[in-house]
């Protein structure tokens, strides 16, 4: 009983966090610059601070990141700029040169 009860509460906590983004979107950006587990943990790094952004995966394989972003707070479009500012082509946002220069050479295209 006392499990059930547990269980039960978890459930609704995950309900109550789901819901509490009125606003949410999903969208997938193209990352095509992309060269290692780095240049993941990058971008990561970059948007992990933007307020309105919920959750991002970056895909190396398949050179894309999945966001989840509170449309309220932030657009598609700030997401791209934070990436491109990091270094990192997002979507048709070309890539911040001076920060592409910064990076690791394992992060470059030509690396």
């Amino acid at each position: 009983m006392r499990n059930r009860l547990i269980i039960t509460s978890f459930f609704i906590v995950l309900i109550g966090i789901g819901c509490s983004v009125s606003n949410a979107k999903e969208a997938n950006i193209s990352l095509p610059t992309i060269m290692c587990g780095m240049c993941e943990t990058n971008i990561e790094n970059a948007v992990s601070e933007i307020d309105g952004l919920i959750k991002i995966s970056v895909d190396l394989e398949k050179k894309i990141g999945k966001v989840v972003f509170d449309a309220d707070k932030i657009s598609i479009s700030q997401i791209e700029a934070k990436i491109a500012d990091a270094g990192y082509m997002a979507n048709s946002t070309i890539a911040d040169k001076s920060a592409y220069d910064k990076l690791p050479r394992c992060c470059k295209i030509d690396g």
